[in-house]
């Protein structure tokens, strides 16, 4: 129940206060109900959809934080990747700069080992210049030696011719003298004189063929050339051909620039199939200047596979690739091989 209100008379009005007894009891104040919802909706709807609202924004703010922790991750992936790409780039670059400076050593080394052959090449060639000079020297120097010979052996030759004559004029003479002065007949003056004819026309004979012997021998004496080899082709295995195949070999194979365009296996084959031919010194020598050189104990051409690990006056040591000219006809290595310097053929 509400209470009610007292009526207030306007004849009982006054500014002071009123009594409690002339008023009565004090009314107790009763707690106000709430306002009613609007729409006449009960108090559970209206829990039911805070409660809603409230998992509403409990759910948005999860997607939210969800949201914001799936973009920070794909940030930190983001960030990955470019710290591994840029690792990756890192890595190409030292590679590359790697790479270059292996390739910048590679072309130091071989442009060292190449100068070393141009000088190597230019010593031999050097070389080649001085033995080729020292023969021609050698070669001169035998001529001139002949020409002397035969100069003096011609002054010789005129000097006995006078030496000869005036031994003839001064025996003439002496006999004349003597005979001049004997007093004896005139047949024992004609029988010296015969005999003194005799006499100076075997001295004289003698003379003439002791001087022809000297001549031929002069003439036979032998010279430079005669220690080289003739020119002449003998065929080892002759073959009736015809006549448009050639019987003689090209003059070409005589050429040395010829067989500085041979390979190896072509340089060994002329050495080994064409002994004591031109053809063979040639081949011999442009092994020699590919660094190949003859054992004459072993008769094989060795070469270096690498810098000898014991070297001394008398012999060498370490690692050699040979030719195999028995077995194989190829280019075998062979380890701790001992060249001796003794049997090292120099003569090239």
């Amino acid at each position: 129940a509400t209470p009610t209100k007292v009526g207030r008379s306007s004849s009982t009005v006054s500014n002071g206060p009123v009594p409690a007894t002339a008023l009565g009891p004090a009314p107790t104040p009763t707690p106000k109900a709430p306002p009613a919802p609007p729409g006449g909706a009960s108090m559970a709807a209206v829990l039911k959809r805070e409660s809603e609202e409230r998992q509403k924004a409990a759910l948005a703010a999860q997607q939210q934080e969800q949201a914001r922790q799936a973009e920070l991750l794909r940030q930190q992936q983001l960030q990955k990747q470019q710290q591994e790409a840029q690792l990756r780039q890192q890595e190409a670059l030292r590679q590359q700069q790697v790479q270059a400076q292996q390739q910048k050593a590679a072309q130091a080394e071989a442009l060292k080992r190449q100068q070393a052959q141009q000088l190597l090449e230019q010593q031999r060639q050097q070389q080649a210049a001085q033995q080729d000079a020292a023969a021609k020297q050698k070669l001169l120097q035998q001529q001139q030696a002949a020409q002397q010979q035969q100069a003096a052996q011609q002054a010789a030759k005129q000097q006995q011719g006078t030496v000869n004559q005036n031994g003839i004029s001064g025996l003439n003479v002496g006999l004349s003298g003597l005979s001049l002065g004997q007093t004896g007949t005139q047949s024992a003056s004609q029988q010296q004189s015969t005999q003194l004819g005799a006499v100076t026309s075997g001295s004289k004979d003698a003379n003439e063929r002791y001087l022809n012997a000297l001549n031929d021998s002069f003439m036979q004496m032998p010279t430079g050339a005669d220690s080289e080899r003739q020119r002449t082709y003998t065929p080892r295995n002759p073959y009736p051909t015809p006549s448009c195949y050639p019987t003689t070999p090209s003059p070409i194979f005589e050429n040395p620039a010829v067989f500085e365009k041979l390979g190896t296996d072509a340089l060994f084959f002329i050495f080994y199939y064409a002994q004591g031919t031109y053809q063979q010194y040639l081949a011999a020598r442009e092994l020699k200047k590919q660094s190949w050189r003859y054992h004459k104990k072993y008769m094989t051409w060795f070469q270096r596979h690498e810098e000898p690990k014991v070297t001394t006056d008398d012999y060498e040591q370490g690692t050699y690739v040979y030719f195999d000219y028995e077995t194989g006809w190829c280019q075998r290595i062979k380890s701790d091989f001992r060249f001796e310097y003794s049997y090292l053929e120099d003569s090239l």
